[in-house]
């Protein structure tokens, strides 16, 4: 994005920034009027300051302010963490010797808790049916 250039050549940008240079207490201040009527009275043609100019000096001052706080981290004179990179071993191939046997015996169970009374045993049907699910899945891997 091109910077928009101002009368005397500069952009707003580098406009604001000098002035902070040259005062770098308007910085602390919570109020920018002092910075508008000044750029007013360099402005002569302009009978009030404009939305973007605002924008752009309030952009410039939270810049400058962030540029000028005290950074956490590491100390003067420390060297720099490096990072090592750990690498995660896949899991184990599981036996699948006895699963099917397992789940054919899940079914037998869950038909006769079905048989039984399917509303009493709501509860035990759907822990059965989660655990067929978890070794079906188990024979897939």
């Amino acid at each position: 994005m091109a910077k928009k250039a101002s009368s005397d050549g500069g952009s707003v940008a580098s406009y604001f920034r000098a002035i902070f240079k040259e005062n770098p207490t308007l910085l602390d201040t919570r109020s920018n009027d002092e910075i508008l009527l000044r750029w007013l009275k360099d402005h002569p043609g302009e009978k009030q300051v404009p939305d973007r100019i605002k924008a752009n000096l309030a952009n410039v001052k939270s810049v400058l302010r962030k540029k000028k706080r005290k950074k956490p981290g590491r100390k003067p004179g420390r060297p720099a963490v490096t990072v090592v990179a750990t690498v995660v071993a896949e899991p184990a191939r599981i036996s699948t010797k006895g699963f099917e046997q397992l789940e054919e015996q899940i079914d037998d169970c869950l038909t006769a808790a079905r048989r039984l009374d399917r509303e009493v045993l709501h509860n035990v049907i759907g822990l059965l049916r989660r655990a067929r699910n978890e070794v079906v899945w188990k024979l897939g891997q």
